[in-house]
């Protein structure tokens, strides 16, 4: 399961190094593109391709489903995490996450989140009241 927060830099390159902790449950190689509320998202390769057969099985007919597709997988680009645990954020992503050089990396149970740091700290503070949000969801 992939869980917590770390505060990390890019460098000049536009690297960035993934948690130690993170990089046992990742592998080699992970697909990074765009996420809700514009940051990136990291899968492995496998949960990327259940993540497309779920995609697959949405209706084409619709426009919604048309312009989720696009957006994801137009963006979507293997990355391999190199020997020191680093990745390379492409300036597409980085441009569409407004990531500037503080960031935050973020375990979601099956995924990573990658935020500019200030991004995450205003979208945080702003979370709802975790009884009120679990009352809105079925089955938990």
């Amino acid at each position: 399961m992939l869980a917590g927060s770390f505060e990390h830099r890019l460098d000049s390159k536009g690297r960035v190094v993934l948690p130690a902790r993170f990089r046992g449950e990742l592998g080699n190689v992970v697909v990074a593109t765009i996420g809700f509320e514009h940051c990136i998202i990291l899968y492995t390769v496998q949960r990327w391709k259940d993540f497309e057969g779920k995609l697959n099985t949405l209706p084409s007919f619709k426009k919604s489903t048309r312009d989720l597709r696009r957006a994801l997988f137009s963006n979507a680009m293997e990355q391999e995490i190199d020997s020191a645990g680093r990745i390379m954020l492409p300036q597409q992503l980085r441009s569409y996450g407004n990531i500037r050089q503080e960031i935050t990396v973020v375990g979601v149970e099956d995924h990573i989140e990658i935020w500019d740091s200030e991004r995450w700290k205003e979208y945080n503070s702003g979370l709802p009241d975790l009884a009120e949000l679990s009352e809105e969801l079925e089955g938990l």
